[in-house]
């Protein structure tokens, strides 16, 4: 039976002539490992697995299940969770907004989505900053329009060119997306960069489309944001989410800031895809930013002593190469001088040594030698896959 071409424009670019990557196929061949009884240190997906969701927050859900609260919701998203978005939208960025330009999504992939089927369509062209999260790629592409990448170079430091960038704007440029920090790499874009953006953004009626879920793992007023240039929030839509700030990547529960047209065709969108974010996920994440807003805090300095540990262990790596941003939840290694690419290193490191890392081939043009180490396990655990790795490299280097 026939598939619609939506069907191929979901899957992850690869270099011509070779076969679909997929990105996840190590971290799963780890989980498979597990559930067979293998003991694998999993550093390969970006969520704390040996953690849970504060209790407060937790009891919260049993509460609203227990008085009823399954029903549907409003698809926009219940009135308290849009003003607690908001609220925690603006300590985050110091861009007042109202419930009226929230959308609550389930979680910040289906927010992404949801943004580039309101936006773009076939004809359309959306820059995208490489290397980027692997499901950009898919994300954007589902909706017809052309993406143009533009990517950072291991000679500037893994830092955006911005000249590069702006130098790619056509009149058929629908969208910019930036993801700050950056996930993999963790970079953030200079006050100078994002003001440069923001201008071309402005002048050419493009949309600006931020992607901020990790913006509460790093300091405070560390990462340049867009969000006070003055007319900025004509062409500027934010997407926002508890997952890691909160340790609630298995809520499914995210959302959209922007224009309150934008929120207006997010909201007829809804309807056909999800039908509403359910209410006691809803009330739960109220509480999350209401009551239990240290967790950010906690996920942050837990990150620092890990990352501290790690960087400890890594001390022969040679000749691979560190990327550390310094903060945030994961460290990269440049594995290009080992003569493989991250996908090879990878699905040997897991085979020979139990450690499960992610390459990031499918992180778009860039990501062929780098490997995304997350900062997601005890210290311990941490320490000897760190070990571990150095272990590896070096035997790879002498073969």
């Amino acid at each position: 039976m026939k598939f619609s071409s939506l069907t191929d424009r979901i899957v992850s670019g690869s270099a011509p002539g070779e076969a679909p990557i997929d990105p996840w196929a190590v971290h799963e061949k780890a989980m498979q490992r597990v559930a067979d009884g293998d003991v694998i240190t999993l550093l390969s997906i970006g969520q704390e697995t040996e953690e849970t969701t504060p209790d407060i927050v937790v009891d919260k859900a049993i509460q609203s299940l227990r008085e009823g609260r399954h029903h549907y919701a409003n698809v926009r998203g219940q009135l308290a969770m849009r003003e607690a978005a908001a609220e925690y939208h603006e300590s985050l960025t110091g861009q007042a907004v109202t419930a009226n330009h929230v959308t609550i999504c389930t979680g910040a992939q289906n927010a992404l989505f949801s943004v580039a089927q309101v936006l773009l369509e076939v004809g359309d062209e959306v820059i995208l900053v490489a290397p980027y999260y692997t499901t950009y790629e898919a994300t954007f592409s589902a909706s017809g329009a052309t993406l143009v990448t533009v990517q950072v170079e291991a000679c500037n430091g893994y830092q955006l060119d911005v000249q590069h960038l702006l130098d790619a704007v056509t009149d058929k440029t629908r969208a910019i997306v930036l993801n700050t920090p950056n996930n993999p790499l963790g970079s953030r874009y200079t006050q100078e960069q994002i003001e440069r953006i923001t201008e071309v953004c402005l002048t050419n009626n493009i949309w600006l489309v931020l992607d901020t879920v990790y913006l509460d793992l790093v300091s405070k007023g560390s990462v340049a944001l867009p969000h006070k240039i003055p007319g900025a929030e004509r062409i500027l839509i934010t997407i926002g989410s508890l997952s890691k700030s909160h340790r609630m990547t298995g809520w499914r529960i995210g959302w959209v800031i922007g224009p309150a047209s934008l929120a207006s065709h997010l909201a007829r969108l809804s309807l056909c895809m999800h039908y509403g974010t359910p209410s006691f996920i809803q009330d739960a994440a109220t509480v999350a930013i209401r009551e239990a807003s240290s967790t950010p805090e906690t996920v942050r300095n837990v990150m620092q002593h890990r990352r501290t540990l790690l960087l400890e262990h890594l001390d022969t790596i040679e000749p691979a190469r560190l990327i550390d941003a310094g903060e945030g939840m994961f460290v990269l290694l440049d594995v290009e001088p080992l003569g493989m690419t991250a996908f090879d290193f990878a699905m040997e490191l897991l085979a020979s040594k139990d450690v499960s890392v992610l390459p990031c081939d499918g992180f778009g043009p860039g990501g062929r030698y780098l490997v995304r180490i997350g900062l997601c396990v005890d210290g311990q655990l941490l320490a000897n896959a760190g070990r571990l790795m150095c272990q590896f490299i070096k035997e790879k280097a002498e073969t």
